[in-house]
């Protein structure tokens, strides 16, 4: 069987090589609006510049989906954008969860193969995959067309679900040895790749900006660098290898400092001369540090355990001006300042209501939580502002503080074995990354509605808050209602909430 999928996938390689040939090298930039509206409704110009693919990400609260089509003639989807896996996989709509759970499959695309002249099932019952929190996806491996935007890969080999226990598909960008069929001895050109070998892009590289909490979307540039979406210096960090295999299968950077400082500059915590491998992964939406730092951390910014909620906060914090700055790659490398406000994340109960602290004040999630046994990932609440260039051919990262809302820009492609406008950092520090396989694609949030229970006091002098919390506002206003709106690209702005484990929508 192994032989056979080799010779499978290698065709389909080949082919795609030939394609290659004949493909006109492509700079396309996305723009896009949406349209958010206070009703019951439910649910880009493309332009050329150097050898890159911008692609428009949008924020759904807790999940950053891509808009995508499958097939000829083309089915559209909504996808999770997930740098800590590496396969694209979608559900059938004959898939256990599309019975189950039809609106969700209706509303973020499920691929009917019969209706697609281009469908090749290359590899029936051969697609497994599961992550951290034993949720797993099983079916085939499929070639077809995939599409983003207006650029067309021919032959994308994908999981196609026939079993899985989430409708939301998950369009990974990670590396082709975390694949999940990688195990077995057998990797294919997953999309980056072919982006390559399409002639869409010249080097195995991205740049991801997500832009604010409070915003609703950002963007993915293919083969490029965006320098208005950062300020400062853009530094590159070595990506660090797997314990078992030696070989580098996540985008695990060593972490060397955190601090955090009030408004006033003043230390509230800090560690120094660290040398931890976290993961960078979009597809966790928190930040997971080792137990002794984010227990401090816990503690020193008055945060609650609650059973329903998780660790929260009253949502006012997110007002003071404290900020945590984190570094990567020893003292002189790449330092992120993140401010608390990003750390700060509302929560929606399943039936609207925002839960109360016992003071009546509103309560949010805190966005750093305990690893326990799990891998540090650094997820959404920090990627949110950090600039990240993930270079797959060179095995290195590219980290930058982000821009927020920024407007213009300023594309150059990669060209070469560098990071555009990068500098090295002066490190010698090297970890390994002692976890192996798939991160945990979502966390859950609040399942339960009323008040949290337990009492914390901080320990951190954080300051006084400046303003009107965004998660009281929302207490105000009540149970948000959100119109997803069709944009000039053929791009869909998908929103949702993240509540339990599962993806409830707002009717």
């Amino acid at each position: 069987m192994t032989r056979t999928l080799f010779t499978l996938f290698t065709a389909s390689a080949i082919l795609s090589f030939i394609g290659a040939s004949l493909a006109e090298p492509a700079v396309l930039g996305v723009n896009f609006r949406k349209e958010v509206r206070r009703d019951p409704t439910h649910l880009n110009r493309l332009a050329r510049r150097q050898k890159s693919l911008t692609a428009s990400i949008e924020n759904a609260d807790l999940l950053y989906l891509i808009n995508v089509t499958i097939g000829t003639p083309p089915q559209p989807f909504g996808l999770q954008l997930d740098t800590g896996s590496s396969d694209i996989w979608v559900p059938a709509t004959n898939a256990d969860v599309c019975r189950q759970s039809p609106q969700s499959c209706s509303l973020f695309g499920a691929f009917n193969y019969n209706a697609s002249t281009t469908f090749v099932d290359i590899a029936p019952g051969q697609f497994q995959i599961s992550y951290v929190d034993n949720s797993g996806v099983t079916g085939d491996y499929i070639n077809d067309t995939f599409a983003i935007g207006k650029t067309t890969i021919k032959q994308q080999t994908m999981g196609l679900a026939a079993q899985s226990n989430r409708a939301l598909g998950i369009m990974g960008i990670g590396f082709d040895s975390g694949e999940s069929i990688a195990a077995s001895g057998v990797e294919y050109a997953n999309v980056i790749a072919q982006m390559k070998l399409q002639g869409y892009i010249n080097t195995m590289a991205y740049s991801l900006w997500l832009n604010d909490l409070d915003s609703n979307d950002g963007s993915i540039l293919f083969g490029g660098v965006d320098t208005s979406k950062f300020h400062g210096s853009l530094i590159s960090i070595p990506i660090q290898p797997d314990t078992q295999s030696q070989a580098i299968t996540s985008f695990t950077v060593v972490l060397s400092s955190v601090t955090v400082q009030n408004g006033s500059g003043s230390t509230q915590y800090s560690q120094t001369n660290l040398a931890v491998p976290v993961i960078l992964d979009s597809g966790t939406s928190l930040t997971y540090l080792p137990d002794q730092y984010a227990n401090a951390i816990l503690s020193g910014v008055g945060a609650t355990n609650d059973p329903n909620y998780g660790y929260t906060v009253p949502c006012s914090l997110g007002n003071t001006a404290a900020t945590f700055n984190f570094t990567f790659g020893g003292a002189s490398g790449a330092t992120i300042v993140v401010g608390i406000n990003e750390f700060v994340v509302p929560i929606v109960t399943t039936d609207g209501s925002v839960p109360t602290l016992q003071d009546g004040s509103a309560a949010c999630n805190f966005g750093i939580n305990p690893a326990g046994t799990s891998p540090n990932l650094f997820g959404d609440t920090f990627l949110r502002s950090a600039y990240v260039v993930y270079d797959l051919e060179n095995n290195q990262i590219g980290l930058a503080n982000t821009d927020f809302n920024a407007t213009g820009s300023s594309v150059t492609e990669f060209s070469n074995s560098v990071i555009p406008g990068a500098s090295a950092a002066p490190t010698t520090l090297v970890v390994t990354q002692t976890f192996s396989g798939i991160p945990l694609a979502t966390q859950s949030q609040g399942s339960g509605t009323g008040m949290v229970t337990g009492v914390a006091t901080a320990t951190f002098n954080l300051g006084t808050p400046r303003a009107t919390s965004k998660a009281a506002a929302m207490l105000a206003l009540g149970p948000p209602k959100v119109e997803i709106a069709m944009v000039a690209a053929g791009l869909v702005a998908v929103m949702s909430f993240v509540f339990g484990s599962s993806l409830v929508l707002l009717m």
